[in-house]
């Protein structure tokens, strides 16, 4: 039951309480906790018509139903899944990936597609590591409901973990009540850095194209 419903629910009249008949400490101090978890304090706004002690009730307990509560924010699912990796607990997880969803690590040829398929590779992965070896989250965007983009590293045992640099981008729907990934893509820094080469390849294959573009369709 939540404070307030416990604080007039102490009151013994059976008929109506007024909020005249509440004390001025009550409207003040009142504690807010945001799914952040930060605090704050702020007076609580309640109408100025009565309040029929017969129907406050905890919401948890009416007819026995327990109404959905707002999905977590995208960044908050992310980070959360990013967290499961670290501690090597991917079954706690398991919902915020949905079962269509595709992941993409551009360093496999091909993406991973299902919730189990994309589990079965975040296994294997956390089963050839230790948990000493973490994520670290860099940057996360987090003005987004749907779509997500992280900058992070990998550290072993709090110390930079070399060519782990990587960027990741989400895209995320309220599925059943619960915000859930349906889409990732991962890119990871290289071990090999070509550096202006690249620029070099970029331009052999743009001539190729120019001079055969139907070289375009064996991509």
């Amino acid at each position: 039951m939540s404070f307030t419903a416990s604080l007039i629910s102490s009151f013994t009249s059976p008929s109506l309480i007024s909020l005249n008949d509440l004390p001025p400490s009550f409207f003040l101090g009142i504690t807010i906790v945001n799914p952040t978890g930060v605090t704050r304090s702020r007076p609580l706004k309640l109408s100025t018509s009565c309040v029929p002690a017969a129907k406050v009730v905890s919401s948890a307990t009416a007819n026995n139903v327990i109404p959905e509560t707002a999905p977590i924010s995208a960044s908050e699912v992310v980070s959360s899944f990013y967290a499961a990796v670290n501690s090597h607990d991917l079954s706690s997880v398991t919902d915020l990936i949905a079962q269509d969803c595709v992941y993409e690590d551009l360093v496999f040829s091909s993406p991973f597609v299902g919730r189990t398929a994309i589990l079965d590779f975040f296994g294997k992965f956390i089963e050839s590591t230790s948990t000493d070896l973490q994520f670290v989250i860099d940057d996360i965007s987090t003005e987004d409901s749907s779509a997500v983009g992280v900058s992070w590293h990998l550290e072993w045992k709090g110390k930079n973990f070399p060519f782990s640099k990587g960027c990741s981008f989400y895209r995320l729907e309220v599925i059943d009540g619960k915000r859930q990934i349906v889409y990732g893509r991962d890119c990871v820094e290289p071990a090999i850095k070509p550096g202006e080469t690249v620029l070099v390849a970029i331009k052999g294959v743009t001539w190729l194209l120019q001079k055969f573009p139907q070289l375009a369709d064996q991509f």
